[in-house]
């Protein structure tokens, strides 16, 4: 009992340790926003502003229009999530529950692709676009992210959970597949469907190079561009750049907080069968 116990303590302080490793640099970024110039390139560097001020955030929402950057970056994480929940929850459905030939590897298809970045294919997607006429435009912005490799096996997992019986019961009612996909399904997976909303959410929200791509007019800039306008040739605005990012990281923190249960139920239940 004592040995358990001495695990248990230990186990939390590791998990703290990790948790206060992982806060720190939000914290230190807010404390940055929140200081003067001065304060900032001062050395050694201080934690806590000794006159703390808002200028840097009335200077970022005053002289450049970053509200209408983080509305675009809302735009486009909010587009790409719903076709993300759509797409990964209909692949998952399928690859869960109906048998078809060469499920096995349409499906490890799927899953390869996820180790191949970006980068790699941002030329002809970018040619793509350009031909396609969608350039500077939300279409061009969202294109690239209405399917998540991590999002089908995410879902498939979940909805592996979900007992046939209940499928088959459905059907023997009269139940059509849609019918079926809409009220069962997509009930009984609503824990899952929070927990991917969330991750693509950021990683639409975060993302920086395809936008840098397509994006001709600052009308179009996401949060992402909008910081890096303060990073000069010569040198680097870290006030207003810290500033821009508490604001950038605020609709993160706010769905986090709001689902925090229902994402670690999603992510404790994809796994209980395979």
């Amino acid at each position: 009992m004592f040995k358990e116990r001495r695990i248990v303590v230990l186990a939390y302080v590791v998990a703290t340790v990790f948790a206060f490793g992982a806060v720190m640099p939000f914290i230190w970024v807010l404390m940055t926003a929140l200081k003067s110039n001065p304060e900032i390139n001062a050395w050694p560097p201080q934690f806590f502003p000794e006159q703390p001020t808002l200028e840097h955030f009335r200077r970022i929402l005053g002289e450049e229009n970053f509200l209408r950057y983080v509305l675009n970056s809302l735009i486009i994480a909010l587009s790409s999530m719903t076709m993300i929940l759509l797409t990964s929850s209909l692949a998952g459905f399928i690859f869960a529950k109906y048998k078809f030939p060469l499920r096995g590897l349409f499906f490890s298809i799927i899953l390869a692709t996820a180790i191949i970045p970006l980068e790699v294919y941002i030329i002809p997607l970018y040619l793509l676009v350009f031909n396609a006429r969608m350039m500077n435009s939300y279409f061009a912005l969202v294109f690239p992210f209405v399917i998540m490799t991590f999002g089908v096996f995410f879902m498939r997992q979940v909805i592996l959970a979900i007992p046939d019986e209940l499928l088959e019961a459905a059907r023997v009612d009269g139940a059509r597949e849609y019918w079926i996909y809409l009220r069962i399904v997509l009930s009984l997976s609503k824990s899952g469907l929070m927990a991917l909303g969330v991750f693509s959410f950021s990683e639409a929200w975060a993302n920086f190079i395809w936008p840098l791509v397509v994006v001709t007019s600052k009308d179009m800039y996401t949060s992402e561009l909008g910081l890096a306008i303060y990073q000069r040739q010569f040198y680097i605005e870290y006030g207003p750049i810290s500033a821009g990012a508490v604001i950038s990281i605020l609709p993160m923190l706010i769905v986090f907080a709001l689902l925090r249960r229902h994402i670690m139920k999603g992510i404790a239940t994809s796994g209980l069968r395979g």
